[in-house]
């Protein structure tokens, strides 16, 4: 019944469970996201991630305590102009999605992690503030996913703007030009809802 229900992605994502052996995990990790399972978080690891490092996409926080590695590629990138956004990342927020279990992260304890509301856990890096992912909790076909932010990747080469979503919340005072596919919050409210 999940992978039906992961299979209904809007946004093109299917069962994409991560591959690979066992992780070097810190003792805390369980113990910073307790309202998660160890199914469904990242990878954690004690040595920094190189940019580039396995010609797979990295990123990293302002200051570096905190980087990531995704281990596939990342093609589609999506606007975000819903106030709650905006106000998160100080403009239209820029992200890709990507399940947790997809990605290797080091510095996790640098990290601050926010409960936003009952669907959305918010982190971003105790020491400089970088806004870094959205942890999505719910609704089920979601839970697990990271809305990771793009401004955070080490090289953006390949990646395409590939949706909006909430643009009838889109303040007037910047545009992107090119054809995509453009969400209300009312259509994105109701797949989720």
């Amino acid at each position: 019944m999940k992978d039906e229900a992961e299979s209904k992605c809007p946004f093109g994502f299917g069962n994409d469970s991560a591959e690979g052996g066992a992780a070097e995990t810190y003792s805390t990790h369980k113990a910073m996201a307790p309202a998660l399972s160890r199914g469904k978080l990242p990878e954690l690891v004690k040595e920094p991630i190189e940019p580039g490092q396995d010609n797979l996409p990295t990123g990293r926080c302002l200051c570096g305590n905190v980087s990531y590695q995704v281990n596939k590629p990342v093609e589609k990138v999506f606007a975000n102009h819903d106030e709650a956004s905006r106000r998160w990342t100080g403009g239209v927020a820029l992200t890709f999605m990507i399940r947790a279990t997809n990605t290797k992260f080091q510095g996790w304890g640098h990290l601050v992690h926010r409960q936003a509301n009952d669907r959305e856990v918010h982190g971003f890096c105790r020491s400089c503030g970088s806004s870094m992912f959205i942890r999505h909790l719910a609704p089920e076909m979601m839970d697990g996913m990271l809305s990771i932010s793009a401004g955070t990747l080490d090289s953006t080469d390949g990646m395409r703007l590939a949706g909006e979503t909430y643009v009838d919340q889109k303040p007037a005072l910047y545009s992107f030009d090119g054809e995509r596919r453009m969400m209300t919050g009312e259509e994105v409210e109701s797949m989720f809802g």
